[in-house]
């Protein structure tokens, strides 16, 4: 769009702050932060809750409606300078998830305050599948670089903590892109560290009412032989186990290994199927759907 057509509280545009990905420019070296004031790795969630703006399914479709009306010059000013932000906005998550080396933070906490000012879910927003036929998240995990000194007490890598926080609460059709990008780049490592994140909601409803927001430390350690064709080790731990099973009925575990998702699950037997008494505790491994045949 023209930029002289633009809001004046638009985002500023992705070629103003950090360069376009088409044009060279010379680079612009950061100033360091004081040594006693670390830099910002992820939003607050009080400040990132505050602005997100609730809207109903009807009035999501009203705002697709008016973006129609808006490509094709109809529609308010309101609604046209609104259509033009949401594409600000989701060009320049574009250009995050392409080159990551953005400061992911400061550019989505603009956004976020620009999306409440439109009164733009920006939930909603982030978690619809709009680039090449995935969410930004998506995008974030399969192009994120392996780092060989991550250990389990690692955090997620800042451009993920970001958009986990601002895509919250996230839905289960984002969930599943999720999990299908660790799939696919056989990360167990961030499968894990994302399983661990109350942004993710890894856990099942009964268990967060049971265990309340602290997500449970569960572990889970995968010993890879060399050889891919060899059997792999799964040494794990599951908080408060006996009191899951007794109230929830099933605790389940999911791992990646061998290029393929996993579920272990403990759970209680409610027929006499499969030789096992009613009420009897048993355990299962499985690939889940999304994984090729073993």
């Amino acid at each position: 769009p023209d930029d002289n057509n633009a809001p004046l509280d638009a985002p500023p545009a992705y070629d103003s702050t950090v360069g376009s990905s088409s044009r060279q420019t010379a680079p612009v070296e950061k100033s360091r932060a004081p040594a006693s004031v670390p830099l910002p790795l992820s939003p607050a969630p009080s400040t990132v809750k505050s602005r997100v703006v609730q809207k109903s399914a009807w009035e999501e479709l009203g705002d697709e409606m008016g973006d129609l009306m808006a490509s094709l010059g109809l529609g308010t000013a309101r609604h046209r300078a609104t259509t033009e932000v949401r594409k600000t906005v989701t060009g320049l998550i574009h250009d995050l998830v392409r080159d990551q080396s953005i400061d992911s933070v400061g550019i989505l906490d603009s956004c976020s305050e620009v999306c409440a000012a439109y009164e733009i879910n920006m939930p909603s927003l982030l978690q619809r599948p709009y680039i090449e036929g995935h969410t930004p998240l998506y995008w974030a995990i399969v192009k994120r670089p392996a780092d060989a000194s991550e250990t389990a007490a690692s955090e997620l890598p800042p451009l993920i903590r970001a958009l986990l926080a601002y895509s919250a609460p996230l839905s289960a059709e984002t969930v599943t892109d999720v999990r299908l990008a660790c799939l696919q780049t056989c990360d167990q490592w961030l499968f894990q560290g994302l399983r661990c994140c109350a942004d993710f909601s890894a856990l099942p409803y009964k268990d967060q009412l049971l265990l309340g927001v602290q997500v449970p430390p569960d572990t889970v350690a995968i010993e890879v032989p060399a050889r891919h064709s060899a059997p792999f080790t799964v040494n794990f731990g599951l908080a408060h186990f006996q009191k899951r099973m007794r109230i929830s009925h099933e605790v389940r575990l999911d791992f990646i290994s061998h290029a393929r998702m996993w579920e272990l699950a403990f759970f209680v037997a409610e027929s006499t199927g499969s030789g096992l008494q009613q009420g009897q505790w048993a355990a299962r491994i499985a690939l889940l759907d999304t994984s090729p045949p073993s």
